[in-house]
């Protein structure tokens, strides 16, 4: 039932853009985009006219709006009803679009500080003054990265997250074990953190080949439709002479729901007519292929936050536990202050699943806000792992100079 709720919330714009093109009653094109094996999980037209209600039950208000819209132009025939209701879908979702740029950037800025910044101070306070330090910092961590996936669904329009790359792509972090095994057999320095940057290397090159790929699809499809908009007569010749298809049939070829509207949009118009129709649809994808660039162009400054976080965090872990000497030193004093020198011993000795933990968190907050997907944070995970690892060993080897030790 939920996947059925978000897979129709984030089809409802690409469906109402394809209907609104489209020269037909918008059940006929329905069922026609069902059996060329589109939107195949919503009910056929024949169930939504005799038993709406039972029909649209489990879909998203949004998904709902457009189909009883589509019912109600079906039953009296009339185009402009159609219009007025996919025009308030499209107005309402670019009023969602104005709100999501600022929710999205507050989001992170919010999550971000949690899984970072305040858990650090709070998990240094806690081996100051005693134990439980490290399971408190991995606890943190992975509440953080829970909240930012749960917050990112649901800030970030599903209609232009980017889908989840297969899974097969995801393989390659199985090399985490054996590449942890070698290191922690050669003595190497946080060995954990290190074997997650080297693991998910590869498929991180995998999926930043896969979102640009996904957005590329995007833009083509803009573009497909500009020049079939432009085109003088039969929008069909013009397509082939851009190089675009060379068959209609060619623009059946699934792809992500953007995408995909853009490509059965131009389908429809090709097989039943209706080339004036091309320009409103090159109207209203052009806009939110705009908000989609602008979005991602806003939020690339936050691989940059990131990273700044994962040395700040580093750092404050790395000055905590070069302050050791000085609790040996001054046992007793320091313990009548409430100071303890085990709670410093138990967070230098799990220090390596704490930056672990923190790379990961930081890595699917970053992904949940820029891509809209948590399951993206391979993209982000190497650089932060790496970071977390580089800047924790120098500033533990720049500590004791920095103090006076």
């Amino acid at each position: 039932m939920l996947f059925k709720w978000l897979r129709s919330e984030a089809d409802a714009v690409p469906l109402a853009l394809v209907l609104l093109s489209s020269p037909q009653l918008p059940l006929t094109t329905l069922r026609e985009l069902q059996q060329a094996g589109f939107y195949t999980y919503l009910p056929d037209p024949e169930t939504l006219l005799f038993d709406e209600r039972k029909a649209v039950r489990g879909l998203s208000d949004r998904m709902k709006r457009v189909l009883e819209a589509a019912i109600a132009v079906q039953r009296s025939g009339r185009r402009e009803a159609l219009e007025e209701k996919m025009r308030d879908v499209l107005s309402e979702l670019r009023a969602a679009l104005e709100m999501a740029d600022y929710n999205i950037s507050n989001m992170y800025s919010i999550v971000s500080t949690f899984v970072s910044t305040m858990a650090s101070m709070i998990v240094v306070t806690m081996a100051l003054v005693g134990g439980g330090a490290v399971p408190v910092a991995v606890g943190l961590a992975l509440s953080g990265a829970l909240v930012s996936s749960l917050v990112g669904l649901a800030v970030y329009p599903l209609e232009f997250s980017v889908p989840t790359p297969p899974w097969k792509s995801y393989l390659p972090l199985l090399l985490a074990l054996p590449v942890y095994l070698a290191l922690l057999h050669l003595g190497a320095p946080l060995p954990l953190t290190l074997s997650l940057a080297a693991a998910s290397a590869l498929p991180a090159a995998l999926h930043v080949y896969y979102v640009r790929g996904e957005v590329g699809e995007v833009l083509r499809a803009r573009e497909m439709v500009r020049a079939a908009a432009r085109a003088v007569g039969n929008p069909f010749h013009t397509l082939v002479r851009e190089g675009f298809v060379r068959e209609p049939e060619e623009l059946l070829k699934p792809s992500s729901p953007l995408a995909s509207a853009a490509s059965l949009s131009l389908y429809q118009v090709l097989l039943h007519g209706g080339y004036e129709l091309l320009e409103r649809l090159d109207d209203y994808y052009s806009r939110i292929v705009d908000f989609i660039l602008r979005l991602r162009s806003k939020t690339r400054v936050f691989m940059l936050y990131a990273v700044i976080e994962a040395v700040l965090v580093s750092a404050i872990y790395a000055f905590t536990i070069a302050v050791k000497p000085l609790f040996a030193a001054g046992g007793a004093a320091l313990a009548q202050a409430g100071l303890s020198l085990a709670g410093v011993e138990e967070l230098e000795q799990g220090i390596d699943l704490v930056l672990s933990s923190a790379a990961l968190a930081l890595s699917v907050a970053t992904s949940s806000a820029r891509e809209g997907k948590p399951t993206l944070f391979t993209i982000y995970l190497p650089l932060l792992a790496a970071t977390l690892a580089a800047s924790y060993l120098l500033a533990l080897s720049l500590a004791p100079a920095l103090i006076g030790l």
